[in-house]
């Protein structure tokens, strides 16, 4: 989920022309703007660069379309600025085979999440003054994600990725998993612990297979690396004790094999990501005396305990050690 290396003083006094265009869309008060263009704008301005002034120049353009997207700062928790740049460069070369599906996108992305706008509003309520939500190329990091930028968090979608996972494919339920975050950022703090992340991704995944009864699990989000629910319910006391033993760590090691399908695994059994589905069970759980308007006004504390109490429901566990 991120990309980019610091550059050079020299780099970052490149100018860079003003964006070609930009679709801009408001509907409700959400503003989608499409930066895809404006990507291809870049692509072909830098694509006879030598290898080792490509990335940098082509960082420093797009800085000047959207700060801090492509860049190593963004990464650096988990990407070495060695690792980041061959990530950019790879991208970059990889993009005239995903150049047409990344503009067929384009060209839909309004009737494709309209659908999902409407349902999500319908049960929560105008979506009103939020920031701009980006259509970008991720360099397959995400479908779909909320980002820090230096311009604030902003909810953005991957084109290329979209087109990857959802070409002729319901797109709805991962929209709305995505509108949720953006909603649920305003009133539930952002924290680093695992058990926070495991609400709020269990959270957004609830919230769209409630809003869309019948969704696969692959519209779910939960099919990414392998399918997640028939490995955690094979060996569900292992899962949910492994998530209880990291409950309270920040530690990215930690958070990573449980969200974001890198970093060591828990074990050979357990798939990365398993803890989107382990999330979505603890919130089906909380969920049964709960509406989703209940679900999402409950403050971090109340979360909390109730997250540690739905776990302790489903396994018994030896006693924690630190993560």
């Amino acid at each position: 989920m991120k990309l980019l290396r610091l550059i050079g003083i020299a780099l970052a006094l490149i100018g860079a022309s003003p964006p070609a265009h930009r679709h801009r869309a408001s509907a409700g008060g959400l503003k989608f703007v499409d930066l895809t263009p404006d990507f291809d704008r870049i692509w072909t301005e830098t694509k006879d660069l030598p290898d080792d002034k490509r990335v940098g120049i082509f960082e420093a353009k797009f800085a000047k379309v959207l700060p801090g997207f492509y860049s190593a700062e963004r990464t650096k928790d988990y990407q070495t600025p060695e690792q980041h740049r061959a990530q950019v460069l790879r991208g970059l070369k990889q993009y005239p085979e995903r150049r047409a599906g990344i503009q067929r996108v384009s060209r839909q992305f309004q009737s494709l999440i309209a659908p999902a706008k409407r349902q999500f509003e319908s049960v929560f309520g105008p979506m009103r003054g939020y920031p701009p939500i980006y259509l970008v190329d991720s360099f397959r990091e995400f479908d779909g994600g909320t980002r820090d930028l230096p311009e604030g968090n902003r909810l953005l979608f991957g084109a290329d990725m979209i087109d990857e996972l959802y070409n002729g494919k319901p797109i709805k339920p991962f929209v709305e998993h995505e509108l949720f975050h953006l909603m649920h950022h305003r009133t539930f703090p952002e924290c680093d612990p695992v058990w926070c992340n495991l609400w709020e991704e269990g959270l957004a995944t609830y919230v769209a297979s409630t809003l869309n009864p019948g969704a696969s699990d692959q519209a779910l989000g939960l099919t990414m690396p392998s399918p997640l629910r028939p490995a955690v319910e094979a060996h569900k006391h292992e899962a949910i004790c492994a998530v209880r033993e990291r409950l309270e760590s920040k530690d990215p090691k930690a958070y990573a094999p449980l969200f974001m399908g890198g970093g060591k695994p828990v074990s050979r059994d357990l798939p990365q990501r398993f803890g989107y589905y382990v999330g979505l069970l603890v919130v089906s759980d909380i969920g049964r005396t709960r509406t989703l308007k209940q679900l999402a006004a409950l403050t971090p504390d109340q979360a909390h305990r109730l997250v540690e109490e739905s776990l302790e429901h489903m396994a018994t566990c030896p006693p924690a050690t630190a993560a």
